[in-house]
């Protein structure tokens, strides 16, 4: 007697499932999938029409396959649905349960016997799952669980005339030709994807300062540093500091002159671009400056610490510490709308299911350090569409943070996140992405400079990131200014004297040579080289 199968195919955001009656086996048949998104853009959106083709290969003569069904949520945004078998178009039933859709098929005329064969042939348009996120598009399609009896092929084919380029993908595809991407029995469960080279983002930072004191203060903010990965165009700030300069780490910071019992509201205006690759004009300086980094880049600090190190089994590498945080911690969804105290990288050992962003990079930095691996922690935003995959959750204006090392073979910073790869399943060791921006860089100590978004008064909503498609107006500027130097010099003696460089441009300048000459004249520093002038920044020589 012929037994028949019902198979269950459940489309997901993340994964899929493929269920099976309980009187056969999945060895009972052989399922084989191919999915193809056909993107066309229109405006500001992306439509894929979607041809997902299954199928299904019986390896027993004793069994047949009767009805299948696909599942996705309700999210999706799926229109003009058709299915046909071999035979021709199959009506579906459509369904909405649990907030999914439920489609199942039946096949009109089933093969039976061992290697027989039936095919199901979807097609669907969807229009949300492509997106245009300012200068890129971005997408993560879901991917099967199980394929141990049969393959699962994705294929992506960009519209006609597009300029766009894949620059991460997550796992890397295994062909790319024209306008076509594929990807071929892929193991992890998403696919995450990005197709343009940077992305620019439009951001509005607020910075509430108060003096609650009865003697005049300097305050210290901190506004966005350029980095290996981000550059900052600066456009508008409501009240120019008494002077800014930048840290040991990289910070870019200003000083603030605040009365007793003053109040005093700072607005920042700046497009930020942030890079798929290293910025190549700057590496040399960044591998400069770890040079005088390091010495305090291993350094045991609170919430950077963890008690009998040596009883964790959790490698020597980079990577080995990364999969030991993401597999060891656990993300708390409920800390993330609280203030929550900051646990640490010790105390978190003890209590996994209480991690948020801070304490994977807390664990990850603790434990790197005590193999003499380089590292420090970022503490910026991170662009997300969806918190459950993507969660930000430092306290204040939905920040986020991660850790960083020091990759000795390429001399270069590597950012990681644990905490997204924990929630998202999507590979953040191996490449990045273009939704993380920095705010600070703690290396030296692991809460200070704070970050925007935590000069607050009240319930102050102090951060505003948007996507940008347009570049800024870039403007490189130095003047000299301040100069001390005696308006006659004979020969019977040494004079000294001194002058500022100053950058009035947007942008941060690197690398500036500053030649000293006159006539008749012999200087002990005829040139001088300066590493790094941020806006508004100046130096004195």
């Amino acid at each position: 007697m012929l037994k028949v199968l019902k198979i269950l195919f459940f489309f997901l955001v993340l994964t899929l499932f493929v269920r099976f009656s309980t009187i056969v086996y999945a060895a009972d048949v052989q399922i084989d999938y191919q999915v193809e998104y056909n993107l066309s853009q229109y405006q500001n959106n992306l439509n894929s029409q979607v041809n997902f083709q299954i199928k299904i290969t019986n390896l027993r003569s004793d069994v047949y396959v009767n009805k299948f069904s696909i599942s996705f949520p309700q999210s999706f945004t799926v229109s003009n649905l058709e299915v046909k078998d071999d035979n021709g178009k199959v009506d579906p039933q459509v369904t909405n349960q649990n907030l999914n859709t439920k489609v199942e098929m039946e096949f009109s005329h089933p093969n039976i016997g061992r290697d027989s064969v039936n095919n199901f042939h979807l097609t669907f348009n969807q229009a949300n799952l492509f997106k245009i996120n300012g200068n890129v598009w971005e997408v993560m399609l879901p991917v099967m669980e199980s394929k141990e009896n049969g393959s699962y092929k994705v294929i992506v084919n960009l519209p006609e005339g597009t300029d766009k380029k894949i620059s991460i993908a997550k796992p890397r595809p295994d062909s790319i030709s024209g306008r076509q991407i594929i990807w071929s029995n892929p193991s992890t469960k998403t696919i995450y994807a990005v197709f343009g080279d940077s992305q620019l983002y439009q951001a509005n930072l607020t910075y509430n300062l108060k003096n609650p004191s009865l003697v005049p203060v300097v305050v210290e903010v901190a506004f966005p540093p350029d980095t290996s990965y981000q550059k900052i165009y600066f456009q508008s700030i409501s009240e120019k500091p008494l002077f800014f300069y930048q840290d040991e780490d990289g910070n870019l910071l200003a000083n603030y002159f605040l009365k007793p019992k003053e109040t005093k509201t700072v607005n920042v205006s700046e497009v930020i671009e942030v890079f798929s690759h290293p910025r190549g004009e700057v590496v040399p300086v960044f591998r400069q400056l770890f040079n005088q980094q390091k010495k305090y880049l291993l350094n045991s600090e609170e919430y950077w610490t963890v008690k009998d190190p040596e009883k964790l089994n959790y490698g020597n590498t980079a990577a080995d510490v990364y999969s030991y945080v993401v597999s060891h911690l656990q993300y708390a969804y409920q800390r993330v709308t609280k203030n929550s105290f900051r646990l640490g990288a010790d105390r978190v050992l003890s209590n996994p299911n209480q991690a948020v962003c801070m304490e994977f990079t807390d664990l990850f930095i603790a434990l790197a350090r005590e193999k003499s691996i380089y590292s420090r922690e970022i503490e910026g935003y991170g662009f997300s569409s969806d918190s459950r995959l993507r969660p930000l959750s430092l306290a204040s204006d939905v920040l986020h943070a991660w850790p960083e090392y020091y990759d000795s073979k390429s001399e270069l910073w590597k950012p990681i996140d644990p905490t997204w790869e924990n929630t998202s399943g999507i590979d953040y060791l191996s490449s990045f992405d273009l939704n993380h921006i920095v705010f600070v860089i703690h290396g030296k100590k692991p809460d200070y400079p704070l970050p925007a978004g935590m000069y607050k008064i009240d319930n102050s909503q102090d951060i505003s990131i948007k996507p940008a498609a347009s570049y800024p107006e870039e403007k490189k500027e130095v003047i000299i200014d301040k100069i001390n130097l005696p308006t006659e010099i004979s020969d019977k003696g040494q004079v000294s004297g001194s002058f500022v460089v100053k950058n009035t441009g947007n942008i941060y300048l690197w690398d500036i040579p500053v030649e000293i000459k006159g006539e008749k004249v012999v200087s002990d520093k005829t040139k001088i080289n300066i590493t790094s002038l941020a806006p508004y920044e100046e130096k004195k020589i």
